[in-house]
């Protein structure tokens, strides 16, 4: 087995020490819906057992975004109204959101927002893809969860935009530290994957890579509707990205900026 250069070794024990955790119960809650048999009254006592995980799902539940015709007063409820698949997502985006506020700085808002833009575009042409949409919608919102961490650790990252510059800095780069981070925090293999792969989606397992090549064309379109986490670097054609020629770019545009900003309210 290679030796990693020492750099490398001591800028994953700094990723591990600084950045702070997906929450523990979010990753036992991803795993457990995911497992062969889903006990509600488990999962719910799941939720229950982390404040800030239930009071964020309770605020989701009772938004405008799910128009509920009656107030959802427990975790429990929310499941039995949302769903087991639309829970998982709103537990995965409170954790995501955690993440992202642990580091202020315009740089991470715009990271928060281009991961969720891209989630949201997943799960809008998952359909069309013939894949599970809160799958897709999870996997577009981790994928650069090695960009806030990198940032958490390296506040210089903000100026950068380069894989190889990033190995050249620090021994690794986004998606090598967000796949690593993933793995050492227990999260689900598919969510190593697409923050592995999402750059180069041909060379993701095939079990993963429909979704991986999703996300990486979510993440085109996030950059072109002007949720790019460097606003300022040159737009990609969207030719490049595989995107299809028929995709209503403008209308997918106009649905995601409202969600964005519906979700947003939503978490504060």
């Amino acid at each position: 087995m290679a030796t990693l250069p020492h750099s490398v070794t001591l800028n994953r024990r700094r990723l591990l020490t600084v950045v702070p955790p997906f929450r523990p119960v979010a990753v036992q809650l991803l795993r457990l819906i995911d497992g062969p048999s889903q006990d509600l009254a488990r999962i719910g006592a799941l939720l229950r057992s982390d404040a800030v995980m239930a009071a964020g799902l309770m605020r989701a539940a009772n938004s405008p975004l799910f128009r509920s015709r009656y107030e959802i007063a427990s975790p429990l409820q929310a499941l039995v109204y949302l769903g087991l698949e639309r829970v998982k997502a709103l537990v995965a985006t409170t954790a995501m959101k955690a993440l992202a506020d642990a580091t202020h700085s315009g740089f991470t808002y715009a990271c928060w927002r281009h991961n969720l833009a891209t989630a949201l575009i997943c799960q809008k042409l998952s359909a069309s893809a013939n894949l599970p949409s809160e799958r897709c919608y999870i996997g577009g919102l981790i994928h650069d969860i090695g960009r806030l961490a990198l940032l958490a650790v390296f506040p210089e990252y903000e100026h950068l935009e380069l894989l190889a510059t990033e190995r050249d800095l620090f021994g690794l780069d986004h998606a090598q530290a967000g796949c690593w981070l993933l793995s050492q925090w227990g999260c689900p293999i598919e969510m190593q994957n697409v923050a592995a792969f999402h750059h180069n989606p041909a060379a993701a397992p095939k079990f993963d890579r429909a979704v991986v090549s999703l996300v990486h064309l979510g993440s085109h379109l996030a950059d072109q509707m002007g949720m790019s986490v460097f606003p300022s670097a040159r737009r990609s054609h969207l030719a490049d990205a595989g995107v299809v020629p028929s995709l209503d770019i403008a209308g997918i545009a106009e649905w995601v900026a409202i969600r964005v900003n519906g979700m947003e309210a939503s978490l504060v």
